[in-house]
Order: C-alpha cells, then sequence, then structure tokens
C-alpha cells in the first residue's frame, strides 16, 4: 500500500500497489496486467513466465512440434 497526500489539502489517499512478479527465466519484474504465467507449475515445480519467454517457450514447443511432424 502505498499514501499519496494532497500537498493543498492535506487529505491521505491509501493505494493498492500492483504487486509484481518475478520471471523464472529471466528474472525480469512484471505484472499480472502484463499478461505472462503468475503462479503455474511445471509438475511440482512453481514457475512464473513474463510474457517475452512465455512467448519463447511457445515458439520453441511449436518448433519441435513440428521436427516430429515431419518424420
Amino acid at each position: 500500500m502505498a499514501k499519496i497526500i494532497n500537498i493543498h489539502t492535506g487529505k491521505e489517499v491509501e493505494v493498492e500497489k500492483t504487486p509484481e512478479f518475478e520471471c523464472n527465466v529471466c528474472r525480469c519484474k512484471f505484472t499480472e496486467e502484463e499478461g505472462g504465467v503468475i503462479g503455474g507449475s511445471i509438475g511440482i515445480i512453481p514457475v512464473n513466465f513474463c510474457p517475452t519467454c512465455l512467448s519463447g517457450i511457445f515458439d520453441m514447443v511449436e518448433y519441435f512440434r513440428g521436427e516430429k511432424e515431419d518424420e
């Protein structure tokens, strides 16, 4: 929570801070509004993926699926 104080009136307003999460691949910080995976899991391992890393994982899966279809 953060407090915003109006310097003219002295009124205090409390604003909830948007929670940030850390990507398990690149360690960048991201919020829920940005997308990505928050609170997912691979087996029993909890994971968070930022939108960039999640997109990269999807690209990698598509690549490997395409390779198996050619065989």
